[in-house]
């Protein structure tokens, strides 16, 4: 389970805070809705300690047939206000208000519950208000003035953390030499060689062969390409008779 926030760091804040509350100046203070209730709890504690009362009205009613119960928070906490603006029993107490951004933020225009609310902020000027404001939260001009002191808190009560999304990788496809029926459809087709455009091969010669040709004139054969260590080619039996 997650602890409990630490108002520690907070503790200068805090008894400044609690001593211009004693004094009956109304205070704002800017930070994070999720400090509102712990911020609140810790200062209770500083005021108690100094004989100071401290009432939190948030809306909440033990009593079901209390007037306003039936209205939700708003309304509930909007009765609240009527009470701690006009019982003789709630002077010179503090009352803190930490819906007040909700209440009469100027995003949410002019309600029935901001119409009203406004004008009990100044209904009793020995009212001693202590409220709370998101920093998302826009309060009007009117609000603001009530208020003498504004306290501002700029840690944020939670870090927003990015969860890192792990995605499967895609089978690869594995590569084969022989193509797919498209791919073989737009490759060329081979075109066959005329025989006619082919060159004949050379014919194929023996190294051991002799070839001899007729000289005319002489009565003799010449040997064309006599091979290596190859035997002179005998007398014509023409030449001897020729020379006889």
């Amino acid at each position: 389970m997650p602890t409990s926030p630490d108002v520690a760091p907070f503790a200068t804040t805090l008894a400044d805070l609690a001593s211009d509350l004693r004094r009956g100046a109304c205070c704002l203070v800017v930070a994070d809705k999720g400090w509102t209730l712990p911020l609140y709890i810790g200062l209770k504690q500083r005021l108690q300690a100094a004989n100071t009362r401290i009432g939190y009205l948030d809306g909440r009613i033990k009593d079901k047939d209390a007037t306003g119960a039936e209205g939700g928070v708003m309304l509930a906490a909007l009765a609240q206000m009527r009470w701690a603006a006009r019982a003789p029993e709630a002077e010179d107490m503090v009352f803190a208000l930490p819906h007040l951004d909700i209440m009469t933020a100027v995003e949410g225009g002019w309600t029935s519950v901001s119409r009203e609310v406004i004008p009990l902020l100044y209904e009793n000027v020995r009212s001693v208000w202590l409220g709370f404001q998101d920093p998302s939260v826009t309060l009007p001009a009117l609000v603001e003035k009530v208020f003498i002191k504004r306290y501002v808190i700029e840690v944020p009560f939670r870090t927003l953390e990015t969860a890192v999304t792990v995605t499967a990788k895609e089978p690869q496809k594995e590569e084969s030499d022989a193509s797919t029926p498209a791919d073989a459809a737009l490759q060329p087709i081979p075109q066959a060689e005329d025989s006619a455009d082919r060159p004949e091969p050379a014919p194929r010669r023996d190294p051991n062969a002799v070839s001899y040709s007729w000289e005319p004139g002489t009565g003799r054969a010449s040997c064309d390409d006599p091979p290596t260590n190859a035997p002179e080619p005998p007398d014509s039996p023409t030449s001897s008779t020729a020379q006889d």
